[in-house]
């Protein structure tokens, strides 16, 4: 196996001994047959793969390599501890240092569960390095599925074949799986696999069969097929049905994909889906028939440059703050920017939100990213001032929101003592030559609402128009007694 080459890229490295042990974990929630009675019992598959390069390997008495990475596993479900594991996960024996940090090193375990919150924590040091020391946060919701029949989570694979091995952890329906730890697939990728489970179809009537199930790529979700990328099967009813399948992507240009899985039944009506976001990096893609439809050549992805980013100012994010930065970015992202942030927040990557960040400052400060994010955090930490509030900070809010995306109004006309009125704000945009940005916007702060004011109504050209804003300005409805408010008079004539 040779996915650690590809990988290499993405663990962010540019010396021969990295300061710190590098991994990149992630997971997938499958669940177990219904019991009579009961329902499916979700469990989640954990996987990591390590970078061998980021791990110190000492050499025995009889001249063989070998690595002892120290693991610990805590998951938490909001009712109690589902698992807390230490252990020392050893390398593959080594017949040299070299040998040995061209090695795949991967862990995977599987824990059952109940529906709720889960927060995972993987821990990975090495006795004697502790500074080298790996963490691993994150959390995610499980919910039962609402319909009877659903696929599990999606998952892309490194590896898939048919083996006659009895005892691997990686074994599934008689072949051998082994998880890709991260939704990006490189030049050297020319077939993309994938793995997921069918649940419910024999409860479905006779009357709905057959069922078609359709895979399919495309730029959006569940949008037209990309590169011929699409697969039709008639599914054969049953309680628990694997799906193994694979594409070949050599076609498939760099850029930002979703892998979507649908069920319909004999009346073309939708049964079930899911989808799965993934990214594809493809220099030199093969001519190949497209069959998007006739509007393709209108990105809806950004496409992404994939480098070593290790030097760049984008390294020194944990996930946590990536994701505040990509909500910081909302105001000023393009339509298919957002689709892009929207896709994070469903399946976070720590690796994928980096290169977007990075990417997303070099197309606005070309050669110069980090200044163009330096300047753009000033304006962040003036937002955070003006209206950062007790729950959230300022670029949280709806004025700071409107604040970046526009910035300082023209004029700024705050009302807190009105009669009859609730606390408002009013900012008037002259903008000359900016027809897009004319106009005032009026934000409110309904009592309930502590110190955090709403966009009530907008007049500036794409954002929020409410043509019933004295009903909710005014406390007793719109009024007459309010005919002189500052409202009235600056938006009388917008």
């Amino acid at each position: 196996m040779s996915r650690w080459i590809g990988l290499c890229l993405l663990f962010l490295l540019s010396a021969k001994v990295a300061p710190a042990i590098n991994a990149l974990p992630a997971y997938t929630v499958f669940y177990l047959p219904a019991k009579e009675g009961k329902q499916p019992q979700p469990y989640i598959e954990l996987y990591w793969q390590i970078d061998p390069a980021s791990v110190e390997f000492s050499k025995n008495s009889e001249g063989i390599w070998i690595g002892k990475i120290k693991t610990t596993i805590d998951i938490i479900h909001d009712t109690g501890v589902i698992a807390s594991e230490k252990y020392y996960l050893q390398t593959t024996p080594a017949s040299s240092l070299l040998a040995a940090q061209l090695q795949n090193i991967m862990d995977l375990h599987r824990y059952t569960t109940a529906p709720g919150k889960l927060t995972i924590k993987v821990t990975l040091s090495q006795d004697g390095y502790e500074q080298k020391r790996f963490e691993y946060h994150d959390s995610l919701s499980i919910a039962m599925p609402e319909e009877k029949v659903f696929y599990s989570g999606l998952q892309l694979l490194d590896t898939a074949y048919a083996t006659a091995m009895k005892d691997n952890i990686y074994l599934k329906n008689g072949n051998l799986q082994v998880p890709s730890c991260i939704n990006f697939l490189d030049d050297r990728r020319k077939t993309m696999q994938y793995y997921t489970e069918l649940h419910g179809t024999d409860k479905i009537a006779q009357d709905r069969l057959p069922l078609v199930q359709f895979v399919f790529v495309s730029k959006k979700e569940y949008d037209h097929p990309v590169s011929g990328l699409l697969q039709t099967d008639t599914i054969k009813p049953g309680s628990i049905l694997p799906i193994l399948g694979r594409f070949k992507i050599d076609a498939l240009a760099s850029g930002n994909y979703h892998l979507n899985i649908m069920l319909k039944d004999g009346k073309g009506e939708d049964v079930s889906r899911y989808n799965l976001f993934f990214q594809r990096s493809n220099t030199n893609p093969v001519t190949a028939n497209d069959t998007s439809a006739a509007d393709s050549s209108k990105e809806l992805f950004e496409k992404v440059d994939f480098l070593d980013l290790s030097e760049t100012f984008v390294s020194q994010y944990n996930i946590a703050q990536l994701k505040a930065i990509l909500k910081m970015l909302k105001p000023i992202a393009d339509e298919n920017e957002l689709l892009n942030i929207e896709s994070f927040s469903k399946r976070p990557d720590e690796t994928y939100m980096r290169y977007f960040v990075y990417n997303f400052w070099t197309k606005r400060s070309p050669g110069e990213p980090e200044k163009g994010w330096k300047n753009f955090t000033k304006q962040v930490k003036e937002v955070n001032k003006l209206f950062g509030t007790s729950r959230n900070p300022g670029y949280e809010t709806e004025r700071g929101f409107y604040y970046i995306k526009y910035g300082p109004p023209d004029q700024r006309y705050v009302v807190t003592a009105e009669e009859a009125a609730w606390p408002y704000e009013i900012w008037q945009y002259n903008a000359p030559g900016k027809q897009s940005s004319q106009g005032v916007f009026l934000f409110f702060n309904p009592g309930f609402m502590a110190d955090d004011y709403k966009l009530l109504h907008s007049t500036v050209q794409g954002e929020m128009r409410n043509n019933n804003w004295r009903a909710e300005l005014y406390k007793t409805g719109a009024s007459s007694n309010n005919i002189n408010s500052r409202a009235e008079q600056i938006l009388r004539n917008q």
